[in-house]
Order: structure tokens, then sequence, then C-alpha cells
């Protein structure tokens, strides 16, 4: 598991400052450096300059910068764990046994109505 709780998101509302993880975080001011820079977009330079503007200049209302850093870290323990074949089997076996039944659209109506806080959007 990485990144905040519905719970830590709903109670940063009000205080929550998307340029203290730039300001303060190497790898999230590295990373949004690249893409400031087109590095991902040379032949469309100035393409993600929206999520840029939604990440530090409209305030990040998802908290994406805030768990930047604990998705890195999840994904270096993932990659640690991948070079045990044995053991990712293991594990990759608990997690599917485990999983239960799953349905993306009960998943999204979840972060829908817990996370975002918005309505479906019905049209005919």
């Amino acid at each position: 598991m990485f990144g905040l709780t519905a719970e830590q998101v709903e109670s940063s509302r009000g205080w929550y400052n998307p340029r203290w993880h730039y300001d303060n975080e190497p790898e999230t001011r590295a990373t949004l450096d690249l893409i400031a820079s087109n590095h991902f977009s040379r032949n469309e330079p100035g393409i993600f300059t929206p999520i840029l503007d939604a990440l530090l200049q409209h305030g990040d209302h998802y908290r994406h910068l805030a768990d930047l850093a604990s998705y890195a870290q999840a994904q270096q323990s993932l990659g640690e764990l991948f070079k045990d074949p044995e053991e990712w089997t293991h594990k990759a076996i608990l997690n599917i046994a485990a999983s239960g039944r799953f349905s993306s659209d009960r998943t999204i109506a979840g972060y829908a109505n817990e996370i975002w806080n918005v309505k479906p959007f019905l049209t005919e």
C-alpha cells in the first residue's frame, strides 16, 4: 500500500500546499522539471502544461504530489521483490487468492463517493 488514506485526503482540505512537495522533495522536483522541460514531449512542446498547472497552480485536488514519494518507494520495493522469482510468485498467488471478487465499476464508484466526493453523471 502507498499514499494517503481517504481520511488523510479529506483532513488536508484547507491547508494542503502541493508546492511544498516541489520545494522539499528532490525527486518530485526533478520529475516535474523533466515534464516542464518537454523531455517527454519533444514533438509536442507544452502538451503537459495543463497537468503541471493542475498540480502546482490549481491545488492538486487529488493529492497526486502527496502520494508521489510513497509511490516511488513502493515501486522500489516491488522492484526488489521481483528479483526473487520464488518470493514474487508466492506473494502474487496470495494476493490473487485474497482479492475476492473484483468489479471495476464498484471500485470506481467507491473512489467517486469516498475520495472524490462526486456523484454519477448520467446521460441518455
